[in-house]
This record gives structure tokens, C-alpha cells and sequence, in this order.
């Protein structure tokens, strides 16, 4: 054999050789085995960590335990099953005979974000029922203070918002959402709400996005937050009466490092999904100070026209919110609002309202809560107060995922009359289910 040849086929024989013995050596490693007699016993290691571990403190873990069953009828303690096996393996004893258990396939829960073209596309969705009991005597007409029939016991389908959002390039998003339990008619003049928000947004400058669209004005902390996060299954009455309304415009959301945030909009000052007549804008703000970890303090306003008749309005509010912490889970939130509503033929009407809740959670998945609000609907008429106690059980199942809520609502409405009778004080029960991601 040539000899240029012989040496290549000697040298590949070599290299052949070296890799069977690192392959050897990282099989000895990978049964790494060890016997140490203490105490009577004797413990058999086959992971190294383990045994330094035990060296150490002097216990072990997760082990096994096998009476009598050394040589000279000691106990054994075996830190895993490879070690009972390494040892019977050596000392010639008949192997351990276990019930195969088949692994688990896989499972992948299903994708909320899809990639399309250069961009992205998100799913999300929020879905609550309701039932509904209500203690006043029941009418022909009217609605009691949740939306349901004045003293009806009844079920309702509150919310089912279906929401697209995502980004065509890193600089440029868009959601629009919808929900069909709302009324579709979008007719000049009416609220048609299936059409909840829609907003093509620019997103190139860090911690700022401008959206032009449909959303939320910039008034109020509860009424700026979703429905799937809300504390209670409704709002307070102050919070949907100055903000928690969508109209078409402007609107701009920006961070200021971790301790400042703001919020703005210019908008028509009309309901939304519905086409203005005439000239008409609506200014609003809201800035937030967050002076520690989930505490936020801020206040909101708005001014300018609003309605089809494009009367004067003036919003102003003030907030507080605490998330709690870890080791003390009690949330605590109250607001303050004032609005002045201009008049077509009397003078402006002032109002003003507040809320103050607390909402402790126990054992991770169960929540109490309570809630006081007042809303005076016009502060020059005596005797038309609004005020509410509400009590809540929140069993969260997964936090916003999914979760029951249980509330009792003492409404006392001065002024209320059901079939010509004075009735200002009844009661309303509410069992709600939700389901968000």
C-alpha cells in the first residue's frame, strides 16, 4: 500500500479512536455513581449535585427507600431510580420492573399573534353575561340602575368585544374592535355602538403613539381602563357620566420615564359612530404622577362642544389608584368628578360625583370588595341625589381570563317613582361570568 496512503488511513483510525473514548468517558459521566455507608444505611448516588448536597446538610430529598435490602440486610436510600438501577446492575440483583408510562404529547395552546406580510396581527377577545335580580317593584317601562327592566329578574348578554390589532411595520399599528350586543344603527343622531374603536396609530417615537381613529377620550382612570379590567362589573355612575365615552378624532398616549404619564385627545364631540353636522371640538387630557410601585395619582379634564347640538361642556376630574403589593393584596381606588353641561334653553346644569372602593384578595384566586359612590345629577335641584353601596364576591379564576363575580348593589335614587309610587331604595343582585385574553 503506498505509504502516503497507509498514514491518512491511520490517522482517521486515530481520530476514530479518540472519539470513541470521549464518547466512553461521557457515558461514565453520565452514570455517575457513588455508594457511601452511614448510620447503618447505605446511600447510593447517581447525581453528583445531590451527593454534594447530602455531604453537606446530611439529608436528601426525593429518595428511595428500600428496607433490608443491602448486602447484609441494611436499609437503602437511593437518590433516583438510575441509582437503584446502576446498583442492582452491579451487586447481580434482578432488575426493577416498572409500569411503562407513555410521555405526554405536546400541547401548544393556539397562537393569539399571527405574522401577515411585513407586519402582525392579534386576536382578543372579552365575553360577559349577566343575570340580573332587582327587588323594585316592576313597570311597564323603565330601566333600573345596571340597564335592566325596572324590577326584573332577567339575563343579559353585557359585552362581547372582538378585537383586531397589530402592526404593518414597526412604526405604524391599527385595532379596530367591535361588539355585537350593542344596538347596529348608526343613523345621524343615535349612538350605534357595534363599531367600538377603530385607530391607525404611529408608534416610531418611543413611548409615544398618536392615533387617529376612534377611541376613548382622555377623561377619568376607571372609564380610560377595558372592560376586562375593570375592579367591579360595572363602572361608577360619575366615571361613565364625564368619561368612558368614544368619540372620532385624535388621540395621543405617552410615557415620561417610570414616574410621569399623559394622555390627550381633540375629538368631534359627537357620539360615537355618528357623522357631525357642523363645526365642533372637544379638548381633553389626563396626567398621571406614579409616585411608587402601583400607585398612580393624576388628574383629567376636557372642554369644549359636544352633542349633535354642539352645547358647551366642561369636565374636570381627580384620581387615586393602589394595586397593592405582594405581601399586602388590598387594591384601593377612589375618584372625583364635576361636569357643567350647557343648555339649550336654561341655564347650565353642574354636576359632580365620587367613589371611593377597596377590593382585598385571599388565597390568590378569591377577592372581596366594596365600593361607596354619590352622583348629584344637578347640584341646583334638591332631593335627585344617586348613591350606591356595592358589596363584592370575585372568584378569578385566572385574574382577567376568566373569573366570577357575585355583587350586591343598595341603590338609593331620590326622586325614583316606579308606577307613580315612590320607590328610592331596592336592591339589585348580579352574577356575572367573564372570559378575556
Amino acid at each position: 500500500m503506498h505509504p502516503f496512503k497507509l498514514r491518512h488511513i491511520m490517522g482517521i483510525a486515530l481520530v476514530g479512536l479518540l472519539l470513541l473514548a470521549g464518547a466512553a468517558q461521557a457515558q461514565v459521566n453520565l452514570l455517575w455513581y457513588k455508594e457511601v455507608a452511614k448510620e447503618g444505611r447505605i446511600y447510593v448516588f447517581n447525581d453528583p449535585n445531590e451527593f454534594k448536597a447530602w455531604e453537606g446538610s446530611g439529608e436528601l430529598g426525593k429518595s428511595i427507600t428500600k428496607i433490608n435490602y443491602g448486602p447484609n440486610g441494611e436499609t437503602m436510600v437511593f437518590d433516583n431510580e438510575v441509582a437503584l438501577d446502576l446498583y442492582n446492575f452491579k451487586h447481580d440483583k434482578e432488575a426493577e420492573v416498572r409500569k411503562y408510562t407513555a410521555p405526554k404529547a405536546p400541547t401548544f395552546p393556539p397562537p393569539t399573534t399571527l405574522k401577515v406580510a411585513d407586519g402582525e396581527l392579534k386576536f382578543g377577545l372579552l365575553l360577559q353575561a349577566w343575570y340580573i335580580m332587582d327587588d323594585s317593584a316592576q313597570a311597564t317601562s323603565g330601566t333600573s340602575y345596571l340597564g335592566n327592566p325596572t324590577g326584573a329578574n332577567d339575563f343579559r348578554l353585557r359585552r362581547a368585544e372582538i378585537k383586531l390589532s397589530g402592526k404593518v411595520t414597526p412604526a405604524w399599528g391599527y385595532e379596530v374592535m367591535i361588539d355585537p350586543t350593542k344596538s347596529p344603527s348608526v343613523t345621524a343622531g343615535a349612538d350605534g355602538k357595534v363599531l367600538q374603536d377603530l385607530g391607525i396609530t404611529f408608534l416610531g417615537l418611543k413611548g409615544h403613539e398618536f392615533t387617529l381613529g376612534q377611541k376613548k377620550i382622555a377623561i377619568t382612570e376607571e372609564g380610560l381602563r377595558s372592560s376586562s379590567e375593570i375592579d367591579f362589573l360595572e363602572r361608577a355612575r360619575i366615571t361613565r357620566i364625564i368619561g368612558d365615552q368614544r368619540q372620532a378624532g385624535l388621540f395621543y398616549k405617552g410615557e415620561y420615564g417610570e414616574m410621569f404619564a399623559a394622555q390627550a385627545s381633540i375629538t368631534s364631540g359627537l357620539p360615537s359612530n355618528v357623522a357631525g353636522t357642523s363645526d365642533r371640538l372637544f379638548y381633553a387630557a389626563r396626567f398621571d404622577v406614579k409616585p411608587a410601585k402601583g400607585m398612580t395619582v393624576g388628574v383629567s379634564g376636557g372642554t369644549g362642544n359636544q352633542g349633535t347640538a354642539a352645547l358647551a361642556r366642561d369636565r374636570i376630574g381627580a384620581h387615586f389608584r393602589w394595586d397593592g403589593t405582594e405581601t399586602l393584596p388590598l387594591m384601593l381606588r377612589a375618584e372625583y368628578g364635576k361636569a357643567t353641561d350647557g343648555q339649550t334653553a336654561t341655564t347650565e346644569i353642574d354636576r359632580d360625583g365620587y367613589y371611593f372602593s377597596a377590593l382585598y384578595t385571599f388565597a390568590r384566586q378569591f377577592r372581596l370588595g366594596a365600593r361607596y359612590e354619590m352622583y348629584d345629577a344637578n347640584k341646583d335641584v334638591s332631593a335627585d341625589k344617586l348613591s350606591i353601596l356595592t358589596g363584592g364576591f370575585h372568584y378569578m379564576i385566572k385574574g382577567k381570563n376568566i373569573n366570577l363575580k357575585a355583587e350586591w348593589y343598595a341603590i338609593n335614587q331620590e326622586g325614583r317613582k316606579v308606577n307613580n309610587i315612590l320607590d328610592e331604595k331596592y336592591n339589585q343582585f348580579v352574577l356575572g361570568a367573564q372570559v378575556a385574553f
